[in-house]
């Protein structure tokens, strides 16, 4: 297996490790000589003549081409492996695709995918001699960022594989057989039926064992009787059964989609009902995503409600979800559509296409010639924007822009004073129980045991002053202790009762590390105090005090024996205590590497005994992990692969021994083998920092915690997929957004979840479900909010509950930004592409489509008038794009591309023809938005580092900006004259927004909340 950043033939730096097998290795990787991404396969060959073989395969695989078909760029020998360089279309696998969309694409969108990939294994077949794919894995199907789904090369040349899979066809289970076109068919059939339901069919050796595979339409009523046949066909257990070429598969295919001509079989008949099994009993989960945003609150996937105060009950928006069948219904033959029905639907389209060109022949002859024949409404008419977008539109013409006027202008006072700040419970550490009965989880000050199974609340356990910060179990899973942030006490809690048992005082610094000795015997404690104390757990006294470390305390671990105890610190050392004597172990000694920023060792954060006793983990600041010899200290490993610290409470040994996780900042958690340090999998769902993990004892599920999103997550390290996630808090705020009358605060977090601050009355309302993006909701009015669903939809929201919830038509692709003008006219979406929607609010009709953006249009902001748009992108390389455009027209009005700089945040100025855009080179420009042009700049203090974020008062007259160390400076945007500055010391400045009046000022940052300013008189 390669190491990561390692070279590979002079021109492949590997960047990630995809898939491992033993068969076949999967990476990431960066053609140096391009900067482009590839895709490697590595396979392991037995001797020269398997690589010879191979060899000449792979030359005529490279000779295809072929929509679908991720081309293979380049393939050679090297040691006893032969490596496969494809094109890496910038998305992801088919498992992650999957588990990213939380379920069934709509079939309409399955159809168009599966029909190119038929297209490109027609070419295939077709090649003399045919090349065939054999044994798929979902590593071979590719995501792109344009939403097309591409085949890899890679199953092409691999040898059939010898672990369980949905996608191989039953005959290929004798080692005798040979991949067919028949097999090849299959594995489609599975990919169809997993796109279509959400889930992999059985394997062909489950359904040798008597499982049947479950018909379609059980897991997803709204599939349409005829994709359901096709999907069944293809899955045959007899090859005769199936369809035999690609090309037949692709035209029954077309057929379906034309028939359909109902997205998701909406419209299906009663009779096709009354044909269909009866739908297996599943937990409910919300199948139109356009619906699952906004009041009544509804239950996201997988997750329970966040808290707080919610709109009345969920009305009749939602049918039944589905999940993964507990068992399997065999599908009623007599739903079968035989391929002779399909023919004569086939024959039927023909004749009524061509009755339909006769007429049209007609009707085009009597318009060309009948001059009193005319289209309704002249040449507008021809222009109608169609739902899915497209290039600029002309034909609906846009509301004229009321005349813009001073009048009533509010005058924003110079100095603004915090008055108030609203802030949610945090999201703590997370411990399984030794049992796996239950995981305690720290919220706030509080604790919540949940049962480990289903993560259902159970007790919660109050009596800390502080926010938790360390939560652990005894061996026995009858005591938890915890320690909180700002208090020096440990509090033993009986876990039967949720009671108090019993305070342990003596630290003079609040609790950073617990660990029980593995008879549960003793307690050991690590403190800001640079110690660590020993109790007894029966009694409660002290048994001793470990005095050596000169910083903070990271985390403690006992040896398996009990013999010892390791500790690590933020200065930079791991100590071993020998438990007998209390004193240092002798021959043990680590201090870890030095930091080139301050000519100190890197701090040092978790640390993990191996359960055989022969190595210890220490986790690090500088990202990575270093692997010890528990005798000595001596170094044995470093795993290189994080991209930020390694918290305190992130690293830890599966029970069995054989994996170690790793949580960051950064994100993820890795999974790493112990005895080689390779890396094995990485486990990220949306990139936000952890705080920690903690293994269940089946070795096989983890949980972990966010306190950024909010969030606590139970993974499955084989399939490497998140199981359950449940939101405990809104996260860190990203977004904020006042009401027209300013009576109503929107905030978005980090974790979709949006609470709604009504004033005076300090109530608020949750609504699960949005996008994760820095501008993910704007209000239409008091009643309405528009939002990004986390499906990427734009929808309007009645926050009364009286009406439904309605998606805007019109913008392909994923949602990134949404924006409301001033006046609450017009409705902006941008979306990964660089397309920006523009909707009519009243009548939610799309008036018009820009394009031009370079690349994700994460930025979107309306001058005064709404005369104006203007997008803004990172997305080539670190170079800045913003683009403005004449809402009218739809013409380009400038662009205005950045240095080697990326934008933070942008907005055009309400008093004139202005934009303004911060850099994370520390400044912000006021640009003329007519010609581009710089008219000022303002460069951020030394001490502020750069601008996160900014916002300009209502009137233009002041300008507010936010750093990334927490600092809110006011400035005269004029002059460029810095008036006040109030450091909040809560982490970024993440957004900002003004009251429509100008009165107030509301302020996010990424640990402290929301803050509230209002003029200092």
């Amino acid at each position: 297996m390669l190491a990561l950043e390692s070279t590979l033939y002079d021109h492949y730096r590997i960047t990630y490790v995809v898939d491992e097998r033993p068969d076949c290795v999967i990476y990431r990787a960066i053609d140096m000589r391009s900067s482009l991404g590839v895709l490697v396969a590595e396979l392991p060959q037995a001797g020269d003549s398997a690589l010879s073989d191979l060899g000449a395969l792979a030359g005529q695989i490279a000779t295809v081409s072929a929509p679908g078909l991720l081309p293979l760029r380049d393939h050679f020998a090297q040691d006893a492996a032969y490596y496969l360089i494809a094109d890496d279309p910038g998305g992801q696998d088919l498992d992650r695709v999957s588990r990213d969309r939380g379920g069934p694409l709509p079939e309409s969108e399955v159809l168009t995918l599966v029909s190119q990939l038929l297209g490109a294994l027609d070419v295939l077949h077709e090649h003399n001699p045919p090349l065939l794919l054999g044994d798929l894995r979902t590593t071979d199907l590719w995501s792109s960022p344009d939403g097309g789904l591409s085949l890899a090369p890679f199953a092409l040349a691999r040898q059939l594989g010898v672990e369980p899979s949905s996608y191989r066809a039953p005959e290929l289970h004798d080692s005798e057989t040979e991949p067919t076109m028949s097999s090849d068919l299959y594995a489609m059939g599975a990919v169809l039926y997993q796109l279509l339901t959400g889930w992999p069919p059985p394997t062909a050796a489950q359904r040798e064992a008597g499982t049947p595979l479950n018909a379609p339409r059980t897991l997803n009523t709204r599939i349409s009787p005829l994709a359901e046949q096709m999907a069944l066909r293809a899955m045959e257990k007899k090859p005769a059964s199936r369809y035999q070429r690609a090309r037949e598969m692709r035209s029954a295919l077309e057929t379906v989609h034309l028939m359909a001509g109902r997205p998701q079989g909406a419209m299906a008949s009663a009779e096709d009902a009354a044909l269909s099994p009866a739908p297996v009993e599943q937990p409910d989960r919300p199948v139109e995503t356009a619906m699952v945003y906004g009041p009544p609150p509804p239950v996201p996937p997988y997750t329970q409600p966040a808290p707080g105060t919610y709109a009345p009950s969920p009305q009749q928006h939602y049918v039944g979800g589905y999940s993964q069948a507990t068992s399997q219904v065999a599908p009623n033959p007599s739903s079968r559509v035989s391929n002779g029905c399909l023919i004569a639907i086939v024959a039927t389209l023909a004749m009524m296409t061509l009755l339909i060109c006769l007429i049209g022949v007609f009707i085009g002859y009597r318009i060309l010639t009948d001059t009193g024949m005319s289209l309704p409404g002249g040449a507008a008419a021809m222009g109608t924007p169609s739902p899915a977008g497209g290039v600029v539109q002309d034909a609906t013409p846009l509301p004229a822009p009321p005349a813009p006027t001073d009048s009533g202008a509010p005058v924003v006072p110079e100095t603004f004073t915090q008055t108030s700040q609203i802030q949610e419970d945090d999201v703590g550490p997370a411990a399984y129980a030794p049992s796996g009965e239950l995981i305690a989880v720290g919220v706030g000050k509080t604790i919540q045991l949940r049962l480990g199974d289903t993560l259902a609340q159970g007790l919660t356990l109050s009596g800390h002053t502080g926010t938790i910060s360390v939560l652990t179990f005894s061996p026995n899973s009858a005591i938890l202790a915890s320690g909180a942030q700002d208090e020096n006490s440990v509090i033993l809690w009986d876990v039967a009762t949720g009671q108090e048992r019993q305070r342990l005082e003596g630290h003079t610094g609040w609790i950073r590390s617990l660990a029980f000795s593995p008879d549960g015997a003793i307690l050991a404690s690590g403190s800001t105090d640079n110690t660590v104390r020993l109790w007894d757990v029966a009694s409660g006294r002290e048994l001793g005090v470990l005095e050596g470390h000169t910083d903070y305390l990271g985390n403690i671990a006992f040896s398996p024996d009990g013999a010892a105890l390791a500790s690590a610190s933020r200065d930079g050392t791991v100590r071993l205590w020998d438990m007998g004597s209390q004193q240092l172990s002798v021959g043990f000694r680590y201090v870890a590497p030095t930091d080139p920023a301050t000519n100190q060792p890197y701090w040092l954060t978790g640390i993990a005994y191996s359960p055989d006793g022969k190595s210890i983990a220490v986790g690090s600041v500088s990202a990575s992990i270093y692997v010890l010899d528990a005798a000595s200290g001596k170094l044995q490993h470093e795993l290189k692969g994080h991209q930020d610290w390694v918290v305190i409470r992130g690293l830890s040994y599966s029970p069995d021994g054989r994996t170690l996780a790793s949580a960051s900042l950064d994100g993820t958690v890795r999974l790493w083998s112990p005895l080689t340090g390779t890396e094995r999998a990485v486990l990220t769902q949306r990139g936000i920092r952890l705080l920690g993990l903690s293994w269940a004892p089946d070795s096989q599920h983890l949980a972990s915690t966010s306190d950024s999103a909010g969030s606590l997550t139970v993974w499955n390290t084989q399939t490497r997929q998140a199981e359950q996630t449940i939101l405990l808090s809104q996260g860190t705020v990203t977004t904020l957004t006042y009401s027209d009358s300013g009576t109503v605060l929107g905030s978005g977090g980090a974790s979709g979840t949006v609470r709604l601050h009504i004033f005076p009355s300090d109530r608020h309302v949750s609504l699960n479900g949005g996008a994760v993006t820095s501008q993910f909701i704007g209000f239409v009015s008091d009643t309405q909010l528009a939002a990004i669903s986390d499906a990427g939809e734009v929808v309007i929201i009645d926050l009364t509950g009286q009406d439904r919830n309605r998606q805007l038509q019109g913008l392909s692709g994923f949602a990134v930004s949404l924006v409301v003008s001033r006046d609450r006219r017009l409705l902006a979406a941008g979306n990964g592409r660089g397309d920006v929607a523009i909707w009519d609010v009243g009548s939610q009709k799309l008036l018009r489509t820009l394009r031009g953006l370079n690349g994700s249009a994460f930025l979107l902001s309306f001058n005064r008038d709404a005369s104006q748009i203007s997008a803004a992108t990172n997305q080539d390389s670190n170079v800045s794009q913003i683009i403005v455009w004449d809402v009218q027209s739809g013409d380009t009005q400038t662009t205005i591309r950045g240095g080697q700089s990326q934008v933070t945040s942008m907005e055009m100025l309400a008093g004139g023809d202005m934009v303004a855009s911060a850099d994370i080179d520390g400044s912000l420009t006021i640009y003329s938005s007519s010609d581009g042009e710089a008219i000022r700049t303002i460069t951020a203090p030394a001490e502020d580092h750069w601008f996160s974020s900014f916002v300009f008062s209502p009137d233009s007259k002041m300008l507010v900006t936010g750093s990334v160390v927490g600092t809110v400076d006011f400035w005269d945007p004029q002059s460029g004259a810095l008036l006040n500055s109030i450091h909040l010391s809560t982490g970024s400045v993440m957004a900002l927004a003004f009251r429509p009046d100008g009165k107030q000022i509301a302020a996010s940052t990424r640990d402290g909340g929301i803050y509230l300013f209002d003029p200092a008189s």
